[in-house]
């Protein structure tokens, strides 16, 4: 979870420097940024010296914005933190206002935006003005969907024609049976209609993006059917299938691993104690308040998505005279200072998904299933 690994950085330097071009992989996804303007190239290289030194007031800006268009879904997954099923904040849906005035001071930085957080992004009618704003600014924009809003024609083309560099759909099951077992409320059918619809809208525009994931999340209910979802990812014409560890919020409960981890050892996002489920210790290390900053529908920035009640909010940029007074302010920075590279007892630290896990990123997996469609972004 560092800033940039130097064996990613150092064959692209001159790349870097002399084309302004990029390549890099986000959920082992790859993404090629171009014509990078001189201020992003410098503020790239001087955030990520925040790495060696983690000052609580840190080096430059962050290059990685995670933005959270809606805070509720119109699904019920047991294993989700959105509003609908932690009752955590009010339910709301970001303004374009909030999202531009963030874009326009942030924007000139940021290499990345990940378009979602705890709800259904696509509830907001908002979503692809956003979108479309955020490309003005030269910012890849990646996003993801449960895919139960219809996609007709027009609203596919209109994603297409937003400019959206990538879109995760979330299929968990082969059958609608499995598949509802989880996305609570979901239509398995509906979901592939919606794929093929984006799919023609691609071929109608003569697009190669948005480029298409079909992610599936491993679950002891549902692992026997995951060959048969990758089956179904290569007949849609997608461009990826990816593989997810399971995602166990404490604020669940403490025993969900009985219910949820699946048989198949390689799946699994932690190493057990023989013949329990209690996950064995590894080392950990994160820099997510150095690296990336998080939005939340009502402008309140907060330290991770996992801060899903913001309890420990740096404060909200709509409130403040600046997004970066806000996070480098008075209380990013005491929070910083105690945070410990994630060894603490904040509340969603202390049992954070990530600790013990025996992957460096929750996504295992990839397979590549429409390459020529897709060159412009293989590494």
């Amino acid at each position: 979870m560092r800033i940039f690994e130097f064996r990613d950085v150092l064959p692209q330097l001159a790349n870097i420097i002399f084309r302004r071009r990029f390549r890099f992989n986000f959920e082992l996804l790859p993404f090629k940024a171009k014509n990078l303007s001189c201020k992003k190239i410098i503020n790239f290289f001087v955030a990520g010296a925040n790495q060696f030194v983690l000052p609580s007031k840190p080096f430059g800006y962050p290059v990685i914005a995670q933005i959270e268009p809606a805070n509720f879904c119109n699904l019920n997954c047991p294993l989700c933190l959105t509003t609908s099923q932690t009752n955590s904040r009010p339910k709301g849906l970001m303004t374009f206002d909030t999202f531009k005035a963030f874009i326009d001071e942030a924007g000139d930085y940021l290499l990345l935006i990940i378009l979602w957080n705890w709800g259904e992004p696509f509830l907001n009618p908002d979503i692809f003005r956003m979108i479309k704003y955020a490309k003005s600014k030269n910012i890849i924009v990646h996003s993801s969907t449960n895919g139960n809003i219809k996609f007709d024609d027009d609203k596919a083309d209109m994603l297409v024609e937003s400019g959206l560099d990538s879109l995760v759909f979330a299929i968990d099951g082969a059958m609608q049976q499995t598949y509802s077992k989880y996305r609570k409320g979901g239509e398995l059918n509906l979901v592939i209609e919606n794929i093929k619809a984006v799919v023609a809208a691609r071929k109608r525009k003569g697009s190669i993006s948005p480029q298409l994931n079909i992610r599936f999340v491993v679950m002891k209910h549902n692992e026997k059917e995951l060959p048969k979802v990758q089956q179904l990812a290569e007949e849609l014409d997608v461009d990826f299938f990816t593989i997810k560890t399971v995602d166990m919020p404490s604020a669940h409960g403490d025993n969900l691993d009985n219910n949820y981890v699946p048989k198949d050892k390689k799946y699994r996002r932690y190493e057990y104690d023989l013949k329990t489920h209690t996950r064995k210790n590894k080392k950990f290390e994160c820099m997510r308040p150095w690296k990336r900053i998080t939005l939340d529908v009502s402008g309140e920035v907060i330290s991770c998505e996992y801060d899903y009640d913001n309890s420990l909010s740096f404060g909200n940029i709509n409130k403040e005279k600046s997004v970066f007074s806000v996070w480098k302010g008075k209380k990013a920075k005491n929070f910083r200072k105690k945070f410990n590279k994630g060894n603490n007892y904040f509340y969603h630290c202390e049992k954070c998904t990530y600790k013990d896990s025996v992957y460096k990123d929750c996504i295992i997996e990839k397979k590549d299933l429409n390459l020529s469609g897709n060159a412009t972004y293989n590494l």
